[in-house]
């Protein structure tokens, strides 16, 4: 099951730009965003990215994105342990590249437990219907 990373952006045209130039590159696919809470003014898009790596080169194409384009700032939001969720953002300008990989060593092992807890359940699965048969 591949890990699902919600991204908020502050004007909408920003969100449709990154979907239409970066989502192409990253390795995975365009998902559903998690539900925001009541007042949250961000244009949501999700990406559902297939490996710890995937997870990490997401971070670094949103630094190379905000160079490009008017937006100030990606507001991350990805499940932590125990299902809570944990956020993160990176901001325009001269410090995005340390947020981004200060982000990315927050988001590749999350991806990592996440993708290593769906296989673990997936395989007490399986291990529990071969004992039925």
């Amino acid at each position: 099951m591949p890990f699902t990373i919600t991204l908020g952006f502050a004007a909408e045209h920003d969100r449709d730009a990154f979907i239409e130039k970066v989502v192409p590159k990253v390795r995975g696919h365009a998902a559903d965003p998690a539900p925001g809470e009541e007042g949250d003014a961000l244009h949501k898009t999700a990406v559902a990215v297939t490996s710890q790596t995937a997870a990490k080169e997401l971070c670094h194409l949103i630094v190379a994105f905000l160079a490009h384009s008017k937006s100030s700032r990606v507001v991350l939001i990805w499940p932590g342990a125990g299902g809570e969720p944990q956020a993160g953002e990176v901001n325009a300008g001269t410090g995005a590249a340390r947020e981004a990989e200060v982000l990315a060593m927050r988001l590749g092992p999350a991806a990592k437990a996440f993708m290593d807890h769906e296989k673990a359940d997936s395989q007490q699965l399986q291990q529990q219907q071969q004992q039925q048969q």
